[in-house]
C-alpha cells in the first residue's frame, strides 16, 4: 500500500510540474515523467496499475419503408400516405463482443417510426395519424443477449418473447406485404361502413389477428441450442405472463421446411395455442399455413377466438436485379372483435428485390369483410404500393 501511495504521489507531483512548466519544455517534462514512473514501478517490485480498454463492436443499420394506399370502404374512397407497419421504418444499434470461444454478448437497441402509421390511418383522417413529432420513435428492442454455443441464449430487457413470430413462419419471402394474417398492418384503422355510416363493427384491426404469441415485451427469455433442427424458446414477463415454443427448420432433397408452435398465458387468464408452417420447393413454389385458438376466462364474454391462414407463393429471377416474389393468401378469424363474427380477408401481391440497392419494391391488393348475423357491412378494398430501402 505504501508503495502504491508513493507511486501515486510521485505521479501527481510530476503531472503538476508539467502543467506549470513552460510550453516549450512540455516534451522534456513528459519524457521525464515516463522515466520516473518506470523507475518507481521497477523499485516497487513490479507493482503497478494497469489500464486495459476493452470495447464491443458497434453496427448501425435499419431501413425506411413507405407506402401509398388507395382504399375504398364502400362509402368513400381516398389515398393515404403511410408508414407501412409491415416491417415499419426503423433504426438499430447492435453491439457485439466476445467473452471466450464459447460465449458472446450482444446489445440490441431498435427504435421504430410511427409517423402516419398504416395501422392508425383511416381514409377519413385529415392529419397524419399515429405518433409524430417528439413521439415519432418508439422502442422495439432494448436488451442484451448472452449466447453460449453449448448452453443456449439468454435475453434480458425489451424484445421478442419466446412465442413471438410463431404464427408468422413463411418461406415465400413476401412478409413485406403479407405477414401471415396481418393484412391490417397496411389498413388496420379503416372502419367498416354500412349505407354510408359506421356499421358498428369497429376497425379492420379490431376484427383480425393472427394471435402471434406474446409479441415484444419486457421479459427474460431463453433459447436452447438447436438439436437436429429443433429449438425450444421460452420467456417470463411481468404480471406472471409466460410462454414456450418449439421451432423447427430443415431441408430434405432441396425442399426447405420451417415450422413453429407455441403456448402462451398473458397473465390475465387467457391462453393461446398457435403455430404455422411453410414449405419451399426447389423451383420456387411455397405453401404456408397457420392456425391459432385463444381461450379466456369462462366468466368473460367472447372467451374463445380462432384463426386460420393459407398462402401460396412463388419466387423466381425475372431480372438480374433480384428475385420477383408473388403471393396469394386468405385469412379467417372467428369471434375476433365480438362473439358471432366471421372475418375474412384475402390478398394478392408482388415483391421485387433490387439487390444493388438492398431494396424491395412492393404492390398489394387486399379485401376485408366481416359477417355478423343481423348486421350488414360493406367490404373494404385497398391497393398499396411502396418500397423499403435498407442501410
Amino acid at each position: 500500500m505504501q508503495t502504491r501511495m508513493k507511486l501515486l504521489s510521485s505521479t501527481a507531483l510530476a503531472a503538476a510540474a508539467m502543467v506549470l512548466a513552460a510550453p516549450t519544455a512540455f516534451a522534456d517534462a513528459n519524457s521525464s515523467l515516463e522515466k520516473r514512473v518506470k523507475a518507481l514501478e521497477k523499485a516497487s517490485g513490479g507493482m503497478s496499475v494497469t489500464r486495459s480498454k476493452k470495447t464491443m463492436n458497434l453496427v448501425i443499420s435499419g431501413h425506411v419503408n413507405r407506402a401509398i394506399a388507395y382504399t375504398d370502404n364502400g362509402s368513400r374512397s381516398g389515398i393515404t400516405h403511410v408508414t407501412s407497419n409491415f416491417s415499419r421504418s426503423r433504426v438499430r444499434w447492435i453491439g457485439t463482443g466476445k467473452i471466450n470461444d464459447d460465449m458472446s454478448v450482444k446489445t440490441y437497441i431498435e427504435l421504430g417510426n410511427q409517423s402516419a402509421i398504416a395501422t392508425a390511418q383511416d381514409i377519413g383522417d385529415t392529419a397524419d395519424a399515429g405518433n409524430n413529432g417528439a413521439n415519432a420513435l418508439d422502442e422495439r428492442h432494448f436488451d442484451f443477449q448472452i449466447t453460449s454455443k453449448s448452453m443456449g441464449k439468454i435475453y434480458m430487457g425489451t424484445g421478442s418473447t419466446g412465442s413471438e413470430s410463431t404464427s408468422e413462419v413463411d418461406l415465400s419471402g413476401t412478409g413485406l406485404v403479407s405477414l401471415n394474417g396481418n393484412h391490417e398492418l397496411m389498413g388496420g384503422a379503416n372502419i367498416f361502413q354500412s349505407n354510408g355510416t359506421d356499421a358498428g363493427l369497429g376497425t379492420v384491426g379490431a376484427n383480425f389477428s393472427n394471435f402471434d404469441g406474446l409479441g415484444r415485451r419486457d421479459r427474460l427469455r431463453y433459447d436452447t441450442p438447436k438439436f437436429a433442427g429443433f429449438q425450444v424458446t421460452g420467456s417470463h414477463l411481468n404480471a406472471d405472463a409466460r410462454d414456450i415454443a418449439l421451432r423447427y427448420g430443415g431441408s430434405y432433397g432441396g425442399v426447405k421446411i420451417k415450422a413453429a408452435v407455441a403456448w402462451s398465458d398473458n397473465g390475465n387468464h387467457t391462453e393461446t395455442v398457435n403455430g404455422s408452417a411453410s414449405v419451399l420447393m426447389p423451383f420456387g413454389l411455397s405453401l404456408t399455413i397457420g392456425a391459432a385458438e385463444v381461450e379466456g376466462d369462462d366468466d368473460v364474454a367472447n372467451n374463445n377466438q380462432q384463426w386460420n391462414y393459407y398462402k401460396v407463393g412463388y419466387k423466381f429471377m425475372s431480372t438480374e436485379l433480384g428475385q420477383t416474389r408473388l403471393y396469394a393468401d386468405i385469412n379467417y378469424n372467428e369471434d375476433q372483435g365480438g362473439a358471432g363474427r366471421d372475418s375474412r380477408s384475402y390478398g394478392v401481391g408482388v415483391v421485387q428485390v433490387l439487390e444493388p440497392l438492398g431494396a424491395e419494391l412492393f404492390m398489394s391488393y387486399t379485401n376485408w369483410d366481416v359477417d355478423v348475423t343481423g348486421t350488414a357491412s360493406d367490404d373494404i378494398d385497398q391497393i398499396a404500393v411502396g418500397a423499403r430501402f435498407k442501410f
